[in-house]
């Protein structure tokens, strides 16, 4: 017995994941084989239902199927200088414009590798950028913008990563996600309540 190409439209990492627990809990059950690599690859595209996207970059699907894998254990976080890409738009976590200013709003924007881009996980639950800017809540409900401000260790800049790929404030509960669902350039990023939906900001180091 055999899971073989596979492919799930839209790539719910729970859905993924549940696949493969099914096989690891038959002892026949020999292996799960996805239907191609890349969404472009897939016979149905336009469905996204692989587990990396067209420009190679995993999704939280690859993440979650990894976790299932290794039992149970949560996924490894981004080492230093990681990018943060949104589910939807395959687009990296950015401060606008390279600033260093405190409370400047993060946005998606296509991923080049700048310092802009690049983040590191300390073993304090936070997320840097330049150093010695974190990843900020600048509240705690539904809609609180997510900003750059000078770390200063406080709850509402510490973050607990999930093994589907969301990042949650430690403080709100909530997690990172694009405003209105945008996957465009200049995107904002927010936190809203959780959910399974295609919108949210999740780390891509696996």
């Amino acid at each position: 017995m055999a899971v073989t190409e596979l492919d799930i439209q839209g790539a719910s990492p729970t859905t993924y994941a549940n696949v493969v627990n099914d096989c690891l809990a038959v002892e026949r059950c020999l292996g799960v084989t996805v239907w191609g690599v890349r969404d472009m690859d897939s016979w149905r595209s336009e469905q996204t239902p692989l587990l990396f996207n067209n420009d190679g970059s995993k999704k939280a699907a690859y993440s979650a199927v990894l976790n299932a894998l290794n039992g149970g254990d949560t996924s490894e976080p981004p080492a230093d200088g990681e990018t943060i890409k949104g589910v939807a738009s395959g687009r990296c976590l950015d401060v606008p414009n390279a600033s260093t200013s405190d409370g400047t709003q993060l946005q998606l924007w296509d991923c080049h590798g700048g310092t802009n881009q690049q983040w590191e996980y300390t073993d304090a639950g936070e997320f840097r950028v330049y150093g010695n800017k974190c990843l900020d809540a600048a509240g705690t409900g539904n809609g609180a913008a997510v900003q750059i401000y000078s770390c200063w260790g406080g709850d509402n800049q510490k973050w607990r990563l999930n093994s589907d790929g969301s990042i949650v404030g430690v403080q709100s509960g909530l997690c990172l996600d694009a405003v209105g669902a945008g996957t465009g350039n200049g995107t904002r990023i927010q936190l809203y309540s959780c959910t399974n939906g295609s919108n949210p900001v999740s780390y891509t180091h696996l």
